[in-house]
């Protein structure tokens, strides 16, 4: 199978080319991280490497052009590029709403509609949502926010797809032990302390380390890759499963009330 990995030079992405390699697949990475595209290419030879910015129209075209002359048609397209963020809504700056919506769903559906032409008819999308689109977890409003959104797009492509009976596939795993929950997280105390006590213990309680092995959430990007017939939806993780089933069984108020116990609110 040709496979394209986007945001596969680091984190799940890495760890889904490695698989997917020794699985027999023809895998083609792209990814901003230059440095590390090229530590890939040493590490898997067989791997083809290109640079690209999904936020950035032209590097995306330049991209897709360079995949389509080197392997041609994909049977499946795996995008784990995103940017996390744990902010109060309250004093959340522009600039932070602008850039985690423009990474994890403007610039993902763009690419979604830019490389459907590539697609071979019965393919898949795969890409990686949240916990968080699920069920609004404090702190964390404008990642659940483009988080949200992005399944509700994969919801109505898998309508709008089924013609050529491709299938976009969403992974949404809980808490997973990569470091990224400890990325962008550079809110300062404001002097409110129900806001800087609560920034806190959510930091605290979504500690990478207490998450889930990535290789679970590879585990469900394969399965979706290979499976004659996969969910819209993958549950990754007890975390994950926990909200999902809280949301439904409960009903959004109580699952809230439920959440804002858990984190101290």
């Amino acid at each position: 199978m040709n496979i394209l990995i986007v945001g596969g030079a680091n984190g799940i992405g890495r760890l889904a080319t490695r698989r997917l390699v020794a699985g027999g697949n023809r895998v083609v990475v792209a990814d901003r991280d230059v440095a590390a595209l090229a530590a890939l290419a040493s590490a898997h030879g067989d791997v083809v490497t290109v640079a690209m910015d999904m936020v950035v129209r032209q590097s995306v075209a330049d991209a897709l052009r360079t995949v389509a002359d080197t392997v041609g048609a994909l049977d499946a397209v795996v995008i784990s590029a995103g940017v996390h963020h744990t902010y109060p809504i309250e004093f959340v700056p522009d600039q932070l709403i602008d850039r985690v919506l423009d990474v994890n769903l403007t610039s993902h559906i763009k690419l979604v509609r830019d490389v459907l032409p590539l697609i071979r008819d019965g393919g898949r999308i795969v890409g990686l949502s949240s916990v968080s689109a699920g069920i609004g977890i404090p702190m964390e409003g404008v990642y659940a926010a483009s988080k949200a959104g992005l399944e509700r797009i994969y919801e109505a492509l898998s309508i709008e797809a089924s013609y050529r009976r491709i299938r976009p596939v969403l992974i949404q795993p809980g808490n997973v032990n990569t470091g990224f929950n400890e990325t962008g997280n550079d809110y300062t105390p404001r002097g409110v302390p129900y806001l800087d006590d609560g920034y806190a213990r959510v930091l605290n309680a979504t500690d990478s380390a207490l998450g889930i092995d990535p290789e679970e959430v590879v585990n469900a990007i394969v399965k979706a890759i290979r499976v004659a017939r996969p969910p819209v939806r993958y549950i990754v993780g007890t975390n994950a499963a926990k909200a999902h089933w809280a949301n439904r069984l409960l009903g959004v108020d109580m699952a809230l009330k439920v959440m804002a116990k858990l984190f101290g609110f």
